[in-house]
């Protein structure tokens, strides 16, 4: 009975090894199958539709050896357009909501919030990279589409892909050229994790625009409601 129950526990020891061999296997056999062509599309996409997110942002310029820090912010947009963000700009604080075309900026000196309409302002313009994240992902067309390599974000696995895309954004299109962007691509969910993009002044070719931008909480429910202007 004894020399049974070994068997038996052997024979479960290597069926779930086999299965876990069998696991691995098939999970490299899909890797190797991604095309980044096509992986890029159905993402692109998703993000474009995403209803409400958080995020993390960091833009730089770097001129020669010199680097600054423009903006390091966190930010959430919930499904009805309605925006937050929180952090540093040029070394300032901010605490910025733009809620039904009305921003509520805090001004640190006054210790109020600053209500500033869009129709009598273009703050949500100048702050479309931080306000609107996704702004940096229209593109016109992508070339030299490359597959990097796997990497993790957080607890997601996911595809790195290098591409030059032709961007859609006014801003970004009058003032930089030279577009390099590397995507962190969840393929299994199908969104994009984390994304880095670099790009050349056009008033000097030594100055260089970079950004990093992480991504969580894909359409989950956020709430946000404008500050206590009392």
């Amino acid at each position: 009975m004894k020399k049974r129950k070994r068997w038996m526990t052997a024979g479960l020891v290597a069926l779930v090894l086999i299965s876990g061999c069998l696991a691995w296997f098939y999970g490299l056999r899909e890797e190797a199958q991604l095309d980044p062509n096509q992986v890029l599309e159905e993402p692109l996409q998703n993000m474009a539709a995403a209803k409400s997110f958080k995020y993390r942002l960091e833009s730089t310029i770097s001129v020669d050896n010199r680097r600054e820090v423009i903006s390091r912010i966190q930010g959430e947009r919930n499904s009805s357009g309605s925006t937050h963000i929180k952090g540093e700009m040029v070394k300032t604080p901010v605490d910025i909501y733009h809620i039904d075309r009305t921003t509520y900026n805090w001004d640190d000196s006054s210790k109020k919030w600053l209500v500033i309409s869009d129709i009598n302002s273009n703050t949500s313009n100048v702050l479309i990279a931080e306000l609107d994240p996704l702004s940096n992902f229209n593109f016109k067309s992508i070339s030299q589409v490359e597959k990097v390599g796997f990497e993790k974000v957080g607890n997601r696995k996911c595809i790195t892909i290098k591409c030059a895309p032709s961007v859609e954004n006014e801003l970004m299109e009058v003032a930089l050229k030279d577009f390099r962007y590397k995507l962190w691509i969840d393929y299994k969910d199908k969104l994009i994790r984390k994304a880095t993009l670099s790009a050349v002044s056009k008033n000097n070719p030594d100055a260089r625009l970079n950004m990093k931008v992480e991504f969580d909480d894909y359409n989950r429910e956020i709430t946000i409601k404008k500050p206590d202007l009392n």
